[in-house]
């Protein structure tokens, strides 16, 4: 991410998060559409291309196409402002998907670490990411959020389990493993490719 634009970034990221907080939006679905949203994409890859340029009506829209409420009525909630921040600052520091991150941080947990992050440099809350996202491979954090077994997915995509669990607990690097592979276990939980490969974009 080009921190050049991370004012603007932040703004926009805010406002879908303040609306979806103000009219009790699922933050499941709001995770998913950031993580698909061409604007987000773009963010995830602009240090390779131009930054991505949206209006924030248009990409209001494109989150809640049915919003009744007067965009000037909802308010910007400080949780809201403060987590836009944080999953740009992560993003940029380390350059995985905004669905990649969401396994490790999901929006309402972001929130709930508001009160003990928010008077602290984004840095921490980078460091936190960080070792949660060493802790655990996102194939493990797949597997554990869907409560797949290992065995179940091996059979679904002929591969062996001893390979799938030297995946999940990164005693191979995913990266180097078939394309093929990688594509089927991504449309096995129905995620990016970028997201299971824990690619660096």
């Amino acid at each position: 991410m080009n921190s050049q634009f991370l004012s603007e970034y932040v703004n926009l990221l805010e406002r879908v998060l303040s609306i979806g907080h103000e009219i009790h939006y699922c933050s499941g679905a709001i995770e998913r559409q950031v993580s698909y949203s061409p604007y987000f994409q773009g963010i995830e890859q602009d240090n390779r291309y131009f930054a991505p340029i949206i209006t924030e009506n248009k990409l209001i829209k494109e989150f809640f196409p049915n919003l009744k409420k007067d965009l000037l009525e909802i308010p910007s909630y400080n949780q809201c402002l403060w987590a836009a921040e944080a999953f740009l600052r992560i993003q940029g520091a380390t350059g995985l998907t905004f669905e990649c991150i969401f396994l490790y941080i999901p929006i309402n947990t972001m929130y709930e670490y508001f009160p003990l992050y928010h008077e602290m440099d984004f840095s921490h809350i980078v460091k936190e990411f960080k070792r949660l996202f060493d802790g655990k491979s996102a194939f493990g954090m797949l597997t554990e959020k869907y409560h797949y077994s290992l065995t179940d997915i091996a059979k679904r995509i002929g591969v062996s389990y001893d390979m799938l669990s030297s995946l999940k607990q990164r005693r191979r690097d995913i990266k180097k493993t078939g394309v093929e592979i990688v594509v089927r276990l991504s449309q096995v939980f129905n995620v990016r490719i970028e997201t299971i490969a824990e690619t660096v974009l």
